[in-house]
């Protein structure tokens, strides 16, 4: 990721000599990388610009399926919307995808199909485009139940015509001898393995040259850990080596550590370097060594591994490739131990290609003839159904690995704090510190910190709550002591220091002994040292059912008619630069008009008036925004956007018509969505003695709102809210159910214009509140 920005923020900044007006090709500023955490900026917050996104499989494949690992839940549509419209999906390296494969080929399927229904040109504005891209690519992996395969001027390859460039023609025919390496391991066994892990470092430091780059690539991220130990150990005190620089690198780093491995491993230390790492380094590093000593694996994974040698043909005597027999001397059920990850039949199918070869240069290479199809394909259905961000009853998810990665593939991430130091409002993951984790190897670590809890008397692990109400202190603030015995892909565990698991020097490790240092991350949610760096969540944005972080803290207190007003300018202005006319402009402005019509009720405007400064009259105007933070509504989980979208429906006789209106406005926080329920821990409310039959999110059937006015002629004459429509069936004063309006809704419209219509209103939402704060708006109070 880090090499691909940089190179096209290079090549934004040789651009820059167009006119300003070239709005189609992006800035240095307009490239991201995309990571999980806290705190978004750029692409989400600017739709109308251009933007580039660089990120691996895992954090874009589970955007494009709203289910974004390590990203708050309240932005998963908006991620969704916006990945699915107006863009250029890139996929590098199609026959390391694995089931993303067909995830790709399924995703761009349903985005043809929703933009012939809609008539859309393929330059209309909406489309949403693929482009696969593979050394060893062969059409016919990419054909899936509804995606064909690509045939014709869809498929451009690089041909032996193009043989006759010099430069094309040297990196073809780049000298890389083949030999079998002296070492192998003889059986599966702990003893064995260690054995195997002394003689590979003896014979890496043998062959090694000074003043070159060798790459030793490992199979598994322990056996990498385990060798970069033993080399470091070895040379310790050994003056001639005193300028060797021994790097590590795979992919259970936290971010920060991760990169300054890169920079080691990049020659940004020196030129002579030993390198141990893993199967990352095929798709993720563009480095060039003079010797490659590899682990046998599945030709694909092969192929990108002598890609590190020799890349440039800067070599003129060549590269050399020892491969490692990993299969030779096993036996019986060890050999599928020792083949993990991977499928021995894949090594085998491997291993004898490699005992025909003795140079490996690109055109000496067979091709790449099959790929394992997935098992698990996504389907229309299975789209729509993810369209609901809502967590099921036990409060889990719609578990979307199978679709990303497969199965024996799978990974948590894990961010480290130390709990007995921290305050309020600092439990947001930021980029830095998240680390993935393999499921397997985070579960032995499971049962290593459950051991240490009993010890220190107390949880060391949480899980976020996707049903917390906003209140203060630890579980309060949208975590929960995880008591779960099992883990599941995708998950973000907070962690105490004191769970160990993680060295700064080995990366995630599952030994509760090594105890990392937690990073400082005051004032990371705002200001990153890399801007380009983009995290997932909206600082405004919080994933609590009860916080309002837009409508507090802020430096001058706002009046809701004023607020109103700012976001369906907001929205007018969008509209314009996005090209959306019609009866989706008027759409999305009335529901911009009626958004925080909600904030009327007396929950939010006592809370609007406790955070006022003693100073300040609280007069009787109603107010959308108030001064000072962490307040909490005299209700949990109260959500004045479903008061807003109630009022609407209800204004229009529950008229099917303004359907889309009351969706936008309800949903333009990401809380309130598809479905109507109340949440597992509310609690069922009374009022004047009797128990009150339909509550949810904070909002009980018969609250009273009073008169107010818009403007322009449009007003909320007041009333009591009505609930029948959270439930199935039809009522005789709601008539169709929230969810029948929405499911039909999402029927009409497609899961992807749908979640980009979200996106634009609370687009318009974000910047009228910044701008708001800054002054921008003449009528602040």
């Amino acid at each position: 990721m880090e090499q691909t920005a940089d190179a096209i923020e290079q090549w934004c900044r040789n651009l820059r000599e167009l006119p300003e007006e070239s709005v189609a090709l992006p800035r240095p500023e307009d490239v991201h990388i995309l990571m999980g955490g806290a705190a978004a900026s750029g692409w989400l917050e600017r739709p109308e610009r251009a933007a580039v996104i660089v990120g691996t499989q895992d954090m874009l494949l589970s955007r494009a399926l709203m289910r974004g690992y390590a990203a708050g839940r309240a932005i998963w549509p908006m991620e969704f919307g916006l990945l699915h419209h107006d863009t250029l999906w890139v996929f590098d390296e199609v026959q390391l995808m694995g089931a993303g494969c067909a995830t790709s080929a399924q995703l761009e399927a349903f985005r043809r199909h929703e933009a012939a229904r809609r008539d859309d040109t393929p330059r209309s504005p909406a489309a949403a485009r693929s482009l696969w891209i593979s050394a060893t690519l062969d059409p016919g992996w990419l054909q899936t139940v509804d995606f064909p395969t690509p045939t014709g001027t869809a498929v451009m390859g690089v041909g032996t015509l193009l043989e006759d460039d010099d430069r094309t023609r040297r990196l073809l025919h780049a000298p890389k001898r083949l030999t079998a390496a002296s070492v192998r391991p003889r059986s599966g066994t702990v003893g064995e393995e260690r054995s195997y892990v002394r003689q590979l470092a003896e014979l890496v430091l043998d062959a090694h040259t000074e003043g070159t780059l060798t790459l030793v690539i490992l199979n598994r991220v322990r056996r990498a850990q385990d060798l970069h130990s033993r080399l470091v150990t070895v040379t310790a005190g050994q003056p001639e080596r005193d300028n060797l620089s021994i790097v590590l690198l795979h992919g259970r780093f936290r971010a920060g550590d991760r990169r300054e491995a890169w920079q080691a491993a990049s020659g940004k230390h020196g030129k002579n370097r030993i390198v141990v790492a893993t199967q990352a380094v095929e798709a993720g590093v563009d480095i060039s060594a003079a010797l490659l000593i590899t682990e046998l694996a599945p030709w694909p994974s092969l192929v990108q591994r002598f890609g590190r040698a020799n890349r440039y043909a800067e070599l003129k005597s060549g590269a050399d490739i020892r491969w490692i027999d990993l299969l030779g001397d096993v036996k019986g059920p060890a050999r599928d131990d020792i083949a993990a990850p991977y499928v021995t039949a894949e090594l085998e199918d491997a291993r004898d290609r490699l005992l025909t070869l003795t140079d490996v240069a690109p055109a000496s290479l067979p091709p790449v003839t099959s790929l394992e199809r997935s098992a698990r394909v996504l389907r229309h259905k299975d789209l729509y159904d993810l369209f609901d961000t809502d967590p099921d009853l036990t409060g889990f998810d719609v578990d979307v690995s199978a679709y990303i990665r497969d199965g024996d593939d799978l990974d948590i991430r894990v961010f480290w704090r130390d709990l007995g130091a921290i305050g309020d409002g600092t439990l947001r993951p930021t980029p830095e510190e998240l680390c993935c984790a393999p499921i397997h190897a985070a579960s032995d670590w499971l049962k290593a910190v459950r051991e240490a809890e009993k010890t220190a008397r107390r949880r060391l692990l949480f899980v976020s709550d996707p049903q917390a109400a906003g209140q203060h202190g630890l579980a309060a603030s949208g975590w929960l002591p995880f008591t779960e015995q099992r883990l599941w892909p995708g998950m973000t565990l907070l962690a105490d220091v004191a769970a160990g698991g993680y060295s700064t020097d080995s990366g995630f490790t599952g030994d509760v002994r090594h105890r990392p240092d937690p990073l400082d991350v005051t004032g990371a949610n705002d200001n990153h040292t890399r801007s380009r760096l983009t995290r997932s969540g909206h600082s405004g944005e919080s994933d609590l059912h009860g916080a309002d972080p837009l409508s507090e803290g802020a430096q001058r207190c706002i009046a809701l008619t004023d607020h109103l007003s700012h976001v369906e300018k907001e929205a007018e202005t969008l509209c314009e630069q996005l090209g959306i006319t019609g009866s989706e402009e008027a759409t999305l402005r009335r529901a911009a008009r009626w958004h925080d019509l909600g904030k009327i009720h007396e929950v939010f405007q006592n809370t609007m008036r406790r955070g006022l400064p003693d100073d300040t009259a609280a007069g009787s105007e109603p107010l959308a925004k108030t001064v000072n933070r962490n307040l909490r509504h005299s209700r949990p989980h109260f959500r004045h956007e479903l008061a807003s979208a109630l009022a609407f429906l209800s204004s229009i006789d529950w008229h099917r018509d303004g359907d889309l209106v009351a969706y936008l406005v309800a949903a333009h926080h990401g809380k309130v969505r598809m479905s109507l329920r109340a949440l597992p821990k509310e609690r069922q409310p009374a009022r004047e003695g009797h128990q009150i039959v339909r509550f949810a999110r904070g909002v009980y059937e018969g609250d009273e709102l009073p008169a107010f006015e818009f403007g322009g002629g449009e007003a909320w004459r007041g009333g009591r809210l009505a609930l029948s429509l959270m439930e199935l069936g039809e009522s005789p004063q709601t008539r169709q159910s929230w969810t029948e309006r929405a499911h039909d809704l999402l029927a009409a419209h497609g899961p992807f214009r749908l979640a980009w219509l979200e996106t634009i209103l609370r687009v318009a939402d974000w910047r009228a509140s910044a701008k708001e704060q800054t002054g921008a708006y003449d009528d602040a109070l």
